[in-house]
């Protein structure tokens, strides 16, 4: 475990790389037995909450690594975003995280009935969503409003062309770094069982999919565009040059993912439920 340990301290460094917004709060709360930590920025939009799922291979990521990056986001998006703590692999394997994520969301959804919950999440956080939606769907619990995907880990067979094909220009994951931690986070089952990418989905929230084009990992986000669409027509893909794994983990003042904030925050803003249609609606009528 030491090895795991090192490489958790390692990866956590990545939030010493810019300040936190300074305009944003961050609280840690227990939720249904997990730990999790609210960012809630100075001029947030009521009743909306988004729950935040972090990358790292399910085996890496903390507050730690991510409190930079999701502060920005919640300052951006003037939205309270609810960090969650999941279990990592390899000490707690497929499907703790799942459960913990769905612990979770169902607490908010009973705690918080009359708001607009939605999802962000980065590299393998983007896979325990769409596990997560698969879960929803198999107990009838009602979907999140939208989601976003960042560098999303979706397949973790690690066979799609992108592996291959764009190794050379992916400074950050390579082929053989992935199928281990997939190994790892499936652990007794086969990797095809835990891989996000088998999960049957006869439903699909409205997603924006955001992946660069110097990533291993492109196909894994323009695949699932090509096989979510022809269930939710609310599916957009924004494929953006040049850039690398969750870009704004690494420099959130960068051109682009200020530019990638700037597309979240428009696809998020735009009327996300019923509540907030009702009042337009009632407003529109004087």
């Amino acid at each position: 475990m030491e090895d795991i340990k090192a490489r958790r301290d390692g990866f956590d460094q990545l939030g010493n790389l810019y300040p936190k917004a300074a305009e944003v709060s961050i609280k840690q709360e227990n939720i249904n037995g997990l730990n999790c930590f609210w960012f809630t920025p100075e001029n947030e939009i009521s009743k909306t909450i988004t729950i935040f799922l972090h990358g790292g291979v399910f085996a890496l990521g903390s507050i730690r690594s991510h409190a930079s990056m999701v502060s920005h986001f919640s300052e951006k998006l003037q939205r309270r975003i609810l960090f969650v703590d999941y279990a990592l692999a390899p000490e707690n394997p497929f499907p703790a995280a799942l459960k913990d994520v769905i612990q979770v969301y169902e607490e908010l959804i009973k705690t918080y009935p009359d708001h607009a919950i939605s999802f962000i999440g980065d590299s393998a956080g983007t896979g325990l969503i769409v596990s997560s939606v698969g879960e929803m769907l198999k107990r009838n619990i009602q979907l999140p409003e939208k989601v976003v995907f960042i560098s999303g880990w979706i397949n973790l067979e690690g066979n799609n062309s992108s592996m291959e094909e764009n190794r050379v220009i992916d400074p950050i994951l390579n082929p053989e770094y992935l199928k281990q931690a997939a190994t790892d986070y499936a652990a007794k089952v086969p990797v095809e069982i835990a891989s996000p990418e088998n999960v049957v989905l006869s439903e699909f929230p409205p997603v924006l999919i955001l992946v660069g084009t110097n990533e291993i990992l492109l196909d894994d986000s323009v695949n699932f565009y090509n096989k979510i669409k022809p269930i939710q027509n609310q599916a957009i893909l924004s494929i953006y040059e040049n850039q690398t794994h969750v870009w704004p983990l690494a420099n959130i003042h960068s051109e682009a993912s200020q530019k990638a904030l700037k597309e979240v925050k428009e696809f998020l803003t735009i009327v996300e439920n019923k509540h907030l249609v009702e009042e337009n609606n009632a407003s529109s009528n004087y």
